[in-house]
Order: structure tokens, then sequence, then C-alpha cells
């Protein structure tokens, strides 16, 4: 979100994406939500980012599909977005929303190179459509019971709310003049429970068990939470009471491999009970022959050949792939975390500040073409305006650069 300035209301748009880059470096703030710049990535940096696209597309459809049935709904956008230039969904609340996300998937993927497709099948094991519909398949699978109590009220809602005047140690009582805006994946209702929920999904190559630091990252969304009351206060349904993350893993998982011996290979162990099982049962319905080149005889054992027979799914790899540790490994749900009056307060004390200091920065850089730089390794060595950056430091912020040679494009605005 651009932190651009509203003349009519003096006031100022941040996002929470904007001021968390203030914080790192000035200038990368500067480059990324002022002048609209971004990395023009290659196609295998795109495969993450744009299958993390179509997940949240399809989820979304999901939730809207789910909330009609409850007559739960009371907000839905007006179109579903995809990948940055790529096809968009009219949301229509008779049509099959899900099913038409996975036609525009299909058809999306067969206008891609076959070099984007090798380059999909190297980084999460499968094409688009098919690790879409199965990861969304299996993620329906794993949390069935708890679907059965979510009622949606909002899929992908946007909120804005203004930042709330702070003391200041010199001056008193001081007005940031700034609204801050987000968006909220859905708000649910938990019937169960008699919770309002504000989830965020999430879809990455691997998670992990939750550090303290994921905590304090994590509890952004209170802050949304707070951003998001005012309209929901308005449905009747409850306050916000709670936050959730949904996670799941995007990669294919491997196929198991028996042994020439007739054993489950401990070399090969990252797959899910799914996987295992369907493997398990065989290319006919009977097991995975084992033996000389995976060949299996009706007879005995032949002389001087090894063993031989069917590998069939065994009862402890299924106890242990059914565990709650096993399921982590491809799909995580955290709390519903209550919400939380302090963290509330220190994310949104955090936001007037630096909402006060981007005000200033804003304007000095409106006459002088650049803002300050955080110059340090850790920042600089990773930083994608890195080149840019130090072209116009050497050269002056009014210098003719052309941003394409410095590999970085005006970012394309896809509805969110």
């Amino acid at each position: 979100m651009t932190a651009g300035v509203i003349e009519e209301e003096k006031l100022r748009y941040a996002s929470h994406s904007s001021l968390s880059t203030f914080r790192e470096c000035q200038q990368r703030w500067h480059y990324k939500h002022v002048r609209g710049l971004r990395k023009i990535e290659g196609d295998d940096a795109a495969v993450e980012r744009d299958f993390g696209s179509w997940w949240h597309m399809l989820k979304a459809a999901d939730a809207i599909e789910r909330g009609r049935a409850h007559g739960s709904l009371q907000w839905v956008p007006e179109k579903l977005t995809s990948v940055d230039g790529g096809p968009t969904l009219e949301v229509d609340m008779d049509a099959p929303l899900a099913a038409l996300v996975m036609e525009l998937a299909w058809r999306w993927w067969g206008q891609q190179s076959a070099a984007v497709h090798d380059l999909w099948t190297e980084r999460i094991g499968e094409d688009l459509p098919e690790r879409l519909g199965t990861l969304f398949t299996r993620w329906n699978a794993c949390w069935a019971e708890q679907i059965k109590n979510e009622r949606p009220l909002a899929v992908e809602m946007r909120w804005e709310r203004r930042l709330p005047p702070v003391p200041q140690p010199e001056s008193g009582l001081v007005d940031p003049k700034a609204m801050l805006v987000g968006y909220i994946d859905e708000i649910y209702k938990d019937v169960r429970r008699g919770l309002v929920v504000a989830r965020d999904a999430k879809v990455s190559k691997a998670l992990s068990a939750a550090s303290s630091a994921d905590d304090m990252m994590d509890s952004q969304l209170q802050l949304y939470a707070w951003g998001a009351a005012p309209i929901v206060a308005e449905w009747g349904v409850g306050p916000i009471r709670a936050t959730q993350y949904d996670r799941a893993r995007m990669v294919k998982p491997r196929t198991p491999v028996v042994t020439a011996s007739g054993g489950l290979s401990k070399s090969v162990t990252d797959y899910d009970l799914a996987t295992y099982l369907e493997w398990a049962d065989g290319p006919d319905g009977g097991g995975v022959p084992w033996g000389e080149d995976g060949k299996f005889f009706s007879s005995g054992p032949r002389k001087g050949q090894p063993k031989y027979g069917l590998y069939q799914a065994e009862e402890k790899v299924i106890e242990a792939l059914s565990t709650p540790k096993a399921l982590s490994v491809w799909f995580q749900r955290s709390g519903p975390t209550p919400l939380n009056a302090h963290i509330i307060k220190a994310h949104l004390r955090a936001a007037v500040d630096t909402s006060l200091d981007m005000g200033r920065v804003y304007g000095r850089a409106e006459i002088e073409g650049f803002a300050p730089r955080n110059l340090t390794g850790g920042n600089c060595k990773w930083c994608d305006y890195a080149e840019l950056c130090r072209s116009e430091m050497f050269g002056g912020a009014g210098g003719d650069f052309d941003p394409a040679d410095f590999k970085l494009e005006a970012k394309k605005f896809n509805g969110r």
C-alpha cells in the first residue's frame, strides 16, 4: 500500500508492510511504497509466490461457498485475484466458485512455457493444478471436524482504521494523522466455542515448530483484528475475540520406497499418511511388489534368486503418520489465540511512532528525492534495491536511471 497523502483529509495511508519496511530502511521504503518499485523475479523465484496466490484464491472461494451454504456471510469482495497479471474471478454468489478457480488454474497453467512447467516440478514436485487440487483435498480432510463448526462471516476483507493520538515525551498528545489499512483472509464464527475469529492463511515449502520470534511476528494479526473491529461490530455477531493462523505445506510429499528385502526404506521419509496409503495399495490394489528388479513371481522362489513378495501397509507406520506431530509437518493451525490488549497496544504504539516518523521523512523525500539510508551489511547485502540505491547515492537521486537496468519494475496493482 503506497504511503501517499490525501490532501482533503491530511491523512497518510499506511499498511503493516509499509511500516515494517520503513523500520528496516527508510530508503527501501521510499523505493517500495512511495515510488512503487519491486524486483523483477525470475520464473524460479516466482513459483512459491504464485502458488501462494492461487492457494489464497482457492481458499477464499471455498470460504465464500461455505458461508453461502450456512447463510452466515456479512462481507465478500467483488472479485478474487490470482497472480499478478493473472486471471480474476467475479464473485457470483450462485456460482461454484472453487471449481471455477480450478478451471482458471488449468487455463493459466496451459499458457505457461515448458521451462516454467519444469521449474514448478523441480521446486514443488508437481504441476500447479494437480498440487493445488491435491493440497486442497487433503486440507479439507485434515480439518473436516473443525470446519463443521465454522461459519464464515467475511472473506478477503479490507479494513481501515485511523491510528489514535498518543502522548509524546515533550509535546503531549500527538495525532499521527494516519489511516492504517489491511486485509484479513477470513473472519469466521466458531459455533462450538462461541468465538468470532480472524484467520490468516499461509502456505510455504516447509512448516516448523513455532518459536518465540514466530509468536511475536504472528501477533500482527491481533492488530488486524483491532483494525476490523468497528466493521465487525455492525454485524451483530459479537466482537472478534481470537486470531488464528492456518498453514499448509505446498510441496508434493515424496513417494515411499520398498527395499530389496521387502522393508520400508528409511532413506525416504518425507511423505504423509495419504501418500503412504495410496502407494502401499500398489499398482493393482494388492500391495507393492518387491524382489529382483521389482518383479513378483506367482510361484515359489527360484533357485539362486532373492526373495520376493508384496509390501502392504503396516499398522505401525499408519499410526506414526497419524500422530499430531506427523500431521503438523503438512498442516498447522494455531489457537484460536485470544485477543490480548497488551499485544495490541504494543503494535499500536509502534505503528503510531513509525507513522509520525514516516510523515517527516515523506515530506523531506518529496523535496530531496531520497530518504535516509540504513547502511548495514544485513540490510544492504540482500536488498532488492541495493544496486539502484548505490547508483543514486553516488550519482544523485535526480539522475536519469532506468529501473529496468537494475532488474526493477513498477508494481502492478492486483486488487489487494
